[in-house]
């Protein structure tokens, strides 16, 4: 009992900590986005939502036994370049042109994604690049990870893969809602961008399990 109550508080302290990095850098990038649209609050209440969602998935899937685990590691520097990269597409004016074009468009996957890459390649590259300096990091920090499958390259290429494929969905999926609701905004886009890269991890996290788990079970 004892061993469960703190494994409990053990992952709502690294989820809590996580979360708020997280929410932290989602403030960051909001100053791109805002637009004065009264709609704005409730996009940012829903991106807020979303992603605190996807970490407590994320904290459930991977108890932590440390301070952070890889997966919370991995995302936080992948949000963080991915903040940065933002901040230099958007200076370039690659955020306004794919929320006039993603605003637009009727949610075809593989063309919103081409269309985030041609736009906002920097947020992109940055937010792999950041999630890619995991492997160096933990393995410095975190000894055992050289022989765990955490601090492998493949395995965090297959994370930032997708992260990618989640904020295209993601997008997708918070503009169409937008226009449903009749209040399409580009912080409904910068929302789907980050509630989708959170769940993209969730779902390589769990993917990730139930391989371990079959190859457990065919043993």
């Amino acid at each position: 009992m004892n061993s469960v109550a703190t494994s409990t508080r053990s992952v709502a302290a690294s989820t809590a900590l996580a979360a708020a990095a997280l929410l932290a850098l989602i403030g960051c990038a909001w100053l791109c986005a805002a637009s004065g649209d009264a709609h704005d609050l409730v996009w940012a209440q829903l991106t807020v939502a979303v992603t605190l969602g996807g970490l407590v998935a994320l904290g459930w899937l991977r108890s932590a036994r440390v301070v952070l685990t890889a997966p919370q590691v991995m995302l936080l520097l992948g949000a963080a370049g991915m903040v940065g990269g933002l901040a230099l597409d958007a200076r370039a004016g690659g955020f306004a042109t794919l929320a006039t074009l993603c605003l637009a468009s009727s949610g075809d996957f593989v063309a919103t994604m081409r269309l985030h890459w041609q736009l906002l390649p920097v947020m992109h590259l940055g937010m792999i690049v950041g999630g890619l300096a995991t492997v160096p990091l933990l393995r410095t920090v975190r000894p055992t990870c050289r022989r765990q499958f955490c601090a492998r390259l493949v395995q965090n290429l297959a994370c930032s893969a997708w992260m990618v494929a989640g904020m295209t969905a993601g997008t997708i999926v918070f503009v169409n809602v937008a226009a449903q609701a009749g209040g399409r905004s580009p912080a409904a886009m910068l929302g789907g961008m980050f509630g989708g890269m959170v769940w993209g991890m969730v779902a390589s996290v769990s993917v990730y399990r139930l391989w371990f788990w079959l190859i457990g079970r065919a043993r």
